[in-house]
């Protein structure tokens, strides 16, 4: 019988660029993605908070150079972007761009161009790292890249603990040293930037660890919230340790396994408690004094994260996932919790109120020789930053002052002595420095990340997915908790770790890779260009003032000025290089040029004291007298509290 077979095939092997070498390419390049995106979520982290968490100006403003220059060399390449980003994640840049201009238009009536420039400049960066995670991560890679940017940020608060326990192995902490403050501020060199990065990171870990289905991710993330939480408690960060409790809740709230979030929530809660006895127990750790007892402490935490890493363990073997309480038994028992919430309310409520209300108006500039005793209270000076910004914005409700001059503000109306930047609130300090407009788009950017946030949440159906886009919502909240109440908005990399969370969980909702039209290319790259531009002032012109100084320093006078001249023609409405310039001129001997430079220092920042106090003592140095005394009682009126007039009066001449 004859059986019909099919004709043998031959395989014939491809050519180099043929159809099956450019799909193997895909395979491999698929399978690298998410390694790349992972790895360059870890590295975002570090490379922003292991630099004084980028909140020098010189560091921005680099990371803000290469965010365009890359974005601009990728969309004329053709090479981003690799997905078209969702409308809610569009909203957010619209928001972004939009404030970016408010700050830029007040150019027009600011207070000083040169701080202006740098509030424009740090906008921009934060606008740049949204806009190239929104074009480069899709839906192939934002878990990979969420994955980088949470363990980074667990790492991180490992490193902060681990730089008290073993200060030799850390660059030396000049902050604490300068004001001999014991409070843990590596790697940020402000400890309620660490408070709030710890509790950022906690809010992470307990809301990732409770929806993961990978056992080992599981277990590193709740097994390091001790760590995190540790960095927060040695902060003695008021507002850091709220932003914990915060965290907890969130992590309640927004999971979609609520009863292994609250096992997860308790056992992380036991696991710190044991590192923070453990580093009460021991003076030298708590006041940053020594190293005696880090082996102690060291033991403790590492049994807290074995803990917190078993049960996470645990609970995804025990298929915790499919727990759930009967709604017979839930409606009742939250039917009690809130009766019992009100009834505590209604009975310490008012009592508690009044007691805070009473502490927090209550200033206090002295600093408790136990660190950890300010935790139990409210006093200080916001209550008084906060009222001279609210003020501010009452002289100039529509405009205020313009963007980064609070201090100029500050320093006239001041009812302490304290030496200020910033409002310490991300609200009121755009309500001071930018009027109603600038609060009400701040506020629309917060409100459209934390809507790109909540949409990813409720679209996502996998559960270790909706857990990733729970965890950094609530980290995002929690960010906004602490710029609340202190200046995270200028600590870079705690701001840039909400925002790139929030452009991460974004790529969820991204499309196929859009197709640009030329014309459209060229403009997006162009005004990427541009945005890479506008970071070169500042950069140069600090970098060159910086030089200058060293010079002096070193006695150089001619490399000295030279470099005060490259200040001033990188950023020639800058008061800063002038001042840097007169210095030099004065060493130098030139009073003539250096009074000369220092009027043109005051021309474009009239309101800065020191500018005239500069002047005040070249003009002395030259012999007019009448011309010193004036500018020193000019000095005087505009920081009348301030630390170099404290023992000296007003001058008058009277003539003989």
């Amino acid at each position: 019988m004859l059986v019909d077979r099919p004709a043998p095939s031959i395989q014939l092997p491809a050519r180099a660029g043929g159809p099956a070498a450019g799909s193997a390419r895909r395979r491999h390049g698929a399978r690298l993605a998410p390694v790349v995106a992972f790895a360059a979520g870890v590295g975002l982290v570090l490379l922003y908070a292991l630099r004084g968490g980028s909140y020098d100006i010189v560091v921005f403003e680099e990371y803000g150079l290469v965010i365009w220059w890359t974005l601009a060399l990728g969309i004329a390449f053709g090479v981003l972007p690799r997905a078209r980003p969702s409308r809610v994640v569009l909203l957010l840049l619209g928001a972004l761009l939009a404030y970016a201009a408010w700050t830029a238009l007040s150019l027009t009536w600011t207070a000083s161009a040169e701080r202006t420039t740098v509030e424009i400049a740090r906008t921009l960066d934060y606008l740049g790292l949204v806009a190239i995670i929104a074009l480069a991560v899709d839906r192939e890679t934002w878990r990979s890249a969420a994955a980088g940017l949470g363990l980074g940020a667990l790492i991180v608060c490992l490193l902060a603990v681990g730089s008290r326990l073993f200060p030799g192995a850390f660059p030396v902490d000049y902050v604490n040293k300068g004001l001999d403050i014991s409070r843990l501020s590596y790697p940020f060199g402000y400890w309620n930037a660490v408070g709030a990065w710890g509790a950022m990171s906690a809010a992470l870990g307990l809301i990732w660890s409770a929806h993961d289905g990978s056992a080992w991710r599981r277990s590193v993330a709740l097994g390091l919230v001790p760590a995190a939480v540790l960095a927060t408690y040695m902060s003695y960060s008021r507002a850091g340790v709220a932003a914990l409790g915060l965290a907890a809740i969130l992590a309640l709230a927004l999971s979609r396994n609520r009863p292994t979030a609250l096992l997860h929530v308790l056992i992380a809660a036991a696991g710190s408690a044991i590192a923070i006895l453990a580093v009460r127990g021991e003076p030298a750790i708590a006041d940053g004094t020594g190293t005696r007892g880090a082996g102690v402490v060291v033991a403790m935490l590492l049994l807290a994260v074995v803990i917190c890493a078993g049960v996470a363990f645990a609970t995804l073997k025990l298929r915790s996932d499919t727990w759930s309480v009967p709604r017979s038994l839930s409606r009742p028992l939250l039917i009690v919790l809130a009766l019992a919430v009100l009834v505590s309310g209604a009975a310490f409520g008012p009592r508690l109120a009044s007691d805070g209300w009473h502490s927090f108006t209550r200033i206090s500039v002295v600093v408790p020789t136990n660190p950890s005793q300010r935790l139990l209270s409210l006093s200080g000076t916001r209550y008084l930053v906060w009222k001279s910004a609210l003020h501010a914005f009452d002289q100039n409700p529509f405009t205020g002052t313009g963007a980064g001059t609070f201090e100029l503000w500050w320093n006239q109306h001041a009812t302490t002595y304290e030496s200020l930047q910033d409002a310490h609130s991300l609200w009121l300090q755009n309500l001071a420095e930018l009027g109603a407009p600038g609060l009400l788009l701040i506020v629309l950017l917060a409100v459209a990340a934390v809507a790109t946030g909540i949409v990813v949440r409720r679209r996502t159906r996998r559960r270790a997915s909706a857990g990733i886009s729970a965890a950094f919502l609530g980290a995002f909240i929690v960010f906004l908790a602490n710029a609340s109440v202190d200046w995270m908005w200028e600590s870079t990399a705690v701001t840039v770790l909400a925002l790139a969370g929030i452009a991460v969980i974004s790529g969820r909702l991204s499309t196929p890779k859009p197709r640009l039209a030329p014309p459209v290319r060229g403009g997006l790259t162009l005004l990427a260009l541009g945005a890479a531009l506008l970071q070169l002032p500042g950069l140069l012109s600090t970098i060159d003032i910086r030089n200058s100084q060293a010079a002096e320093r070193a006695g150089n006078g001619a490399a000295a000025l030279a470099d005060a001249n490259d200040a001033v023609s990188a950023e020639p409405w800058a008061a800063s290089s002038y001042d840097q310039r007169g210095t030099v001129l004065e060493s130098a001997g030139e009073l003539s040029a250096a009074a000369s430079n220092l009027r043109t220092a005051i021309a474009h920042e009239p309101t800065e004291y020191t500018h005239w106090l500069l002047l005040a003592r070249v003009q002395a140095e030259r012999g007019d007298l009448t011309a010193a005394v004036s500018d020193y009682n000019t000095a005087r009126r505009l920081r009348p509290r301030g630390y170099a007039f404290i023992f000296a009066p007003e001058f008058t001449l009277t003539r003989r």
